[in-house]
């Protein structure tokens, strides 16, 4: 009987949720109004690429910061969808002493993927002594910042061995399909990587950071040069955590519901797609994403067939509800809703159909990403 193998499985994956849990809850990012010296030593870096539709509210809030941080800079990556001419009759240009401003990225070498460009440039122009880069997604109330700034300083303070911050937002999603494609993230996160290993075990199977918001100390980032040591990764954020591991340092990973929110992609097909772009990537090679897929459907989708043969035992009984607590309890940790993991089974067509696409990908040599291609080993 499959759902009898099952279920130490899935115990495993319970055992790794709570002690994750557990660990979360140390990594909270509360609400700061008074952390003005935190923000004041703060850079925040904002790369941008066809982000002309989001850019307004993205400004707005970032002017609102309260306090402000010491400044902010945006680069654009070579938009073409009116971003550069919003960004020229909005915003000043940076060298003008304003302390919220943009410049155009220099043409982006054949070798390097584009965000890690902006990244890069942007970095060569900050003056703070925390470089905190957000993607243009991402929306802030008015102490959002000076909160990251507050825990960044707390967390560097506790172990001058920190090398890399990163921050998980609340994620929120345009409709259903979204929000459980979506739950695939904080389920493989949080139920397979213990995070206490992810921040400080050396190993690179351990490394993750979420490259929404993540931030570096300017003396390391000067150093170390991380975005020029990743400067083809796709899957960028990853990789950062590997460089910072691989020079000795470790990583903190926080939870941000309270300060960030993020929605990603306007639709299923553009989050399809960005997820595709990832999928192999995660799974470090397209044969280890086939093992994934299979894995996915024997763990998840072959004891529910199993039932439905046979009517249905204790064993699957027992293999349904740890899977919804699974999926409930991880999509929780990321803010999205309890109810989600009921249709955990949706999540995993849906996150299969996304991960076989990504592998098709890859095997062909090529992604594509905001009009970009990009080669793949």
């Amino acid at each position: 009987m499959i759902a009898r193998w099952i279920l130490p499985i899935l115990l495993v994956q319970v055992a790794i949720l709570l002690a994750n849990l557990r660990h979360y809850r140390r990594r909270q990012v509360p609400v700061k109004s008074d952390a003005a010296d935190d923000a004041s030593r703060l850079s925040v870096l904002v790369p941008v690429r066809n982000e002309r539709d989001r850019l307004p509210a993205l400004l707005d809030s970032l002017r609102a910061q309260q306090p402000a941080p010491l400044e902010v800079i945006l680069c654009d990556d070579s938009s073409d969808d009116g971003t550069r001419e919003w960004l020229e009759a909005n915003l000043s240009l940076h060298g003008s002493g304003e302390r919220l401003s943009w410049f155009p990225a220099p043409p982006k070498p054949t070798d390097w993927v584009g965000k890690n460009w902006a990244c890069h440039q942007l970095a060569q122009k900050a003056r703070g002594d925390w470089l905190l880069f957000l993607d243009a997604d991402l929306r802030l109330h008015e102490q959002s910042i000076a909160s990251i700034a507050h825990s960044i300083q707390q967390f560097a303070q506790e172990d001058r061995g920190v090398q890399l911050i990163t921050v998980i937002p609340t994620l929120e999603s345009s409709s259903v399909p979204v929000a459980l494609l979506k739950s695939m993230v904080p389920f493989s996160v949080f139920t397979l990587l213990p995070l206490h290993f992810a921040e400080t075990h050396p190993h690179r199977s351990f490394a993750f950071a979420n490259g929404q918001a993540i931030a570096f100390p300017q003396e390391f980032y000067r150093h170390a040069q991380p975005h020029e040591r990743v400067r083809r990764a796709v899957l960028e954020d990853v990789e950062l955590a590997r460089v910072v591991k691989a020079d000795g340092g470790q990583v903190r990973i926080l939870d941000g519901r309270a300060v960030l929110r993020v929605s990603m992609y306007s639709g299923l097909r553009e989050a399809v797609d960005g997820f595709s772009k990832n999928g192999v990537a995660i799974c470090g090679s397209a044969f280890g994403a086939v093992l994934v897929a299979i894995a996915l459907a024997a763990v998840y989708v072959l004891p529910l067939w199993e039932a439905v043969q046979s009517g249905g035992t204790v064993w699957h009984a027992l293999d349904v509800a740890l899977s919804v607590a699974l999926f409930a309890l991880s999509g929780w940790m990321a803010g999205l809703p309890l109810w989600l993991g009921v249709l955990y089974p949706l999540s995993i067509v849906i996150g299969e159909w996304t991960l076989w696409r990504s592998i098709v990908w890859y095997t062909r040599g090529e992604v594509r990403w905001k009009g970009r291609a990009y080669p793949v080993p």
